[in-house]
């Protein structure tokens, strides 16, 4: 008999390998808060195995292998989600830029969510390269070393961490589907070794197998069955996840998204939900919080937040002209921990309900300990100011130290071209105000589209501003901000909502729903205060006509024209649970206003640094992660896979073998490298020769070995002793003639027990064969004899 399986057995047990990376894959589904990753995820994982079995068939070596699966693994990424970025599909220095944004943007919001999570262009990336590997480790293990039980390892290494941050929801399918993948593979691979080790006559080996996939069948169903009805029945079953990535940070501060990162699940699949209603006889933008960092990748904000209760305190004057209303408002489905209002609110009445308020942001929340803003009703007072050009023609005094420091912060890396076309756009602007209107302008002749990726990172921005010039909201509102700051114009992303749907029976009822999602700048003018402005097309701030130029209007998702339901990644905004300080932020280096209270910024020029440098300082928290990982858990695997060993060496034989062994291994430590050619007796004269001091054990040793594998008596026990006591005698002596790095470094090469995998998996191989071929004989002999009887 062959000692391969069948074709038809080894694509079963391939494709079965495939289904449980697949299982896993689907189990991720209680990870993200809708199915937009799931194509781009199958498509790579089904790919990923096509490539490790077209690669194995062709007997491609392992190393050769692992470089061509990072290719083809680099390809198959940039094609799924970063085609843009390619020239003739081939991924550019884009492509890097824009996948190590999207990876770092990932790791912020990864201490920032819950699962669900938003499907965030990071998260599906490292969820790809996560596949890509388990597919490689597990046909390795599979095919490779037959090692069947470690094959499912990587796979199931992937569900345990899904189940471990997963949301409740789905548990129960998710187990079902990984376990019937994961025992109908095992059935499958014991099939293939009973066809590789079977000596049964054809109608026998059918029956054989047709016995196993009956029983297996069987009882594998039946322990799904069992546990998928008593699983949810124990205590924890619908609890969230074991894990919560926010207890990452140690701050004692209450973490939460960005309004727009938080709401991402109703913009996308519930923008006809109601998330509030206001009653006002004011139209207004209903704002939420504001941003107020940049980073180079992320917008974020801190805020310091105190009881809020009647009066609120005023941030900062304006002596422009205001209107103050009241209004009641209604959260019904907002899911979120703000509370919107018009800007700037004044004062507050919550009935009922514990509030906090951030005034340097203006920015209402609920209390630590109310989950959720939903059912929530309050009034509210604002002071809204009617901006008239004048008011900003003619600005008096100058920025103060506090706003320059926090609202003109840019990266030392920010982008030369970009800060260059901020400047050339507002060359011919007379003032601060004259450049912020060039900027809106500007951006309002861009192409309003759901279809772009989002995102507001370095790469992201000079893509939209410099490429494609097609974005929504958040691409317009950050770019504006960016571009204003690096002119000296103090700058923040406000989020928030547009006015809404006016009742039909009562006008100053207006119904909000998750369409109206928006986001916007405001800009910071000495002796005016906040002023925002609107570079979105289809959209116009209500009362701002005089100063922006855009009438009142406001797109919805029915209207070609707009509809902010493309998924929004802004980042986490941290909020501190109690009175304190403010989150310190650093000085951007902008000196001191001029007459107007504004001054440009110059961008730093391109260096050696920005190009390089940083780049890969990105992926130094990474690759140390990964490098500690290997230095602390490869010794500990080294030490469980040698007593693992030791415990298989049941026979006197096997231990004589493995005492052997063990010598070479350390003997390596000095040089020592055993060739397969050699006889027993060369092979003890190589090594005697290398550890000298050791010259008696080798020998003795080599011919304790000999006898064992020649003589017909085998080894005994006292054999086996004396063999490790040799061994002893011969590895101490290696050790002492081995540098301290030597031994070091014994601890951190794999080589080996990749060595030791490839003789036992040879060891197994000569053992199913020799039976065989044995059992064939004997049974040749016996059908001779009956029919010579």
């Amino acid at each position: 008999m062959t000692a391969r399986a069948t074709r038809p057995v080894s694509i079963a047990l391939e494709v079965s390998l495939a289904a449980i990376t697949m299982a896993a894959v689907l189990g991720m589904s209680r990870l993200f808060d809708d199915r937009s990753w799931i194509v781009p995820l199958t498509l790579n994982a089904v790919a990923a195995h096509l490539v490790a079995v077209a690669l194995r068939r062709r007997h491609v070596p392992l190393p050769l292998a692992g470089v061509i699966t990072a290719a083809a693994a680099g390809l198959a990424i940039t094609w799924t989600g970063y085609w843009s970025t390619t020239v003739l599909g081939l991924p550019t220095g884009r492509t890097w830029a824009r996948s190590s944004d999207d990876l770092s943007h990932a790791w912020t919001l990864y201490r920032s969510v819950v699962a669900p999570a938003p499907v965030a262009a990071g998260f599906v990336l490292a969820s790809i390269v996560a596949v890509w590997v388990v597919a490689y480790l597990a046909d390795w293990a599979a095919f490779r070393l037959a090692v069947p039980l470690e094959a499912t390892v990587p796979a199931g290494t992937l569900f345990v961490f899904t189940s471990l941050v997963g949301a409740a929801g789905g548990r129960t399918w998710a187990v079902i589907l990984f376990a019937s993948a994961l025992l109908a593979f095992l059935l499958l691979h014991h099939l293939a070794d009973q066809d590789r080790s079977s000596h049964w006559v054809a109608d026998r080996q059918q029956l054989g197998r047709r016995s196993l996939l009956v029983a297996g069948a069987g009882v594998g169903g039946l322990a799904v069955l069992a546990g998928s009805l008593l699983g949810p029945s124990f205590p924890g079953a619908t609890a969230p996840g074991l894990l919560d990535p926010r207890a990452l940070r140690s701050d004692g501060a209450r973490v939460t998204v960005s309004p727009l990162v938080d709401i991402r699940s109703r913009l996308v699949n519930q923008a006809n939900v109601e998330a509030f209603t206001v009653r006002s006889p004011v139209r207004s933008y209903w704002r939420l919080t504001s941003l107020d960092r940049f980073d180079g990748q992320i917008w974020s904000s801190s805020g310091t937040y105190s009881r809020a209760s009647g009066v609120l305190p005023e941030a900062v004057s304006s002596d422009v002209v205001t209107q103050t209303f009241d209004q009641t408002i209604t959260i019904s489905a907002l899911s979120a921990i703000w509370l919107p209002t018009a800007f700037e609110p004044r004062a507050i009445e919550a009935i009922g309900a514990k509030v906090r308020y951030d005034k340097e942001s203006a920015t209402l929340i609920v209390d630590n300990d109310t989950p959720s803003s939903n059912g929530l009703s309050y009034r509210v007072t604002s002071v809204s100011p009617r901006i008239s050009v004048d008011d900003l023609t003619h600005l008096r005094g100058s920025v103060p130290k506090a706003i320059r420091d926090r609202y003109l912060e840019l990266p030392t890396d920010f982008s030369v071209r970009v800060h260059d076309l901020a400047r050339a756009l507002t060359t011919r602007a007379d003032g601060p105000a004259a450049q912020a209107r060039a900027l809106q302008d500007y951006l309002r002749t861009f192409t309003y589209s759901l279809d772009v990726q989002p995102g507001h990172s370095q790469s992201a921005l000079e893509d939209f501003l410099l490429s494609t010039k097609t974005g929504y909201c958040e691409q317009f509102a950050g770019a504006f901000a960016a571009m204003a700051r690096s002119l000296g114009l103090p700058t923040r992303v406000a989020v928030g909502f547009t006015p809404g749907d006016p009742d039909r029976l009562d006008p100053q009822v207006f119904h909000v729903r998750g369409e109206y999602a928006h986001a916007w700048p405001e800009v910071y003018f000495a002796g005016a205060g906040w002023v925002a402005y609107e570079p979105t097309p289809g959209r116009g701030i209500p009362n701002a006509e005089a100063y922006t130029g855009v009438p009142d209007q406001q797109a919805a998702a029915s209207n070609p024209g707009g509809g902010d339901l493309a998924p929004p990644t802004s980042v986490g905004a941290t909020i501190p649970s109690g009175p304190s300080t403010t989150v310190g932020r650093g000085s951007a280096g902008h000196g001191s206003g001029d007459t107007a209270g504004q001054r440009s910024a110059t961008a730093p020029a391109p260096t050696l640094e920005r190009l390089v440098v940083h780049p890969l300082a990105r992926l130094a928290p990474v690759v140390g992660g990964l490098a500690l990982s290997y230095v602390v858990l490869f010794p500990l695997s080294l030490v469980v896979w040698r007593a693992r060993r030791r415990r298989r060496a049941t026979t006197a034989h096997a231990q004589i073998d493995l005492a052997w062994h063990e010598s070479v291994e350390v003997a390596g430590l000095i040089g020592f490298a055993e060739r397969a050619s050699d006889t027993y007796q060369e092979r003890a004269r190589a090594l005697a020769d290398t550890v000298p001091t050791a010259e008696p054990a080798v020998v003795t040793l080599a011919g304790l070995r000999e006898r064992a594998a020649y003589t017909p008596s085998g080894a005994t026990e006292a054999d086996a002793d004396a063999a490790r006591a040799l061994a002893q005698e011969i590895m101490a002596s290696a050790r002492q003639l081995a540098t301290r790095a030597d031994r070091s470094r014994a601890w951190l090469d794999p080589r080996a027990v990749l060595g030791g995998w490839r003789r036992g998996h040879t060891a197994r191989q000569r053992r199913i064969t020799q039976t065989a071929r044995g059992d064939l004989e004997q049974e040749r002999e016996l059908v001779g004899s009956a029919d010579r009887g």
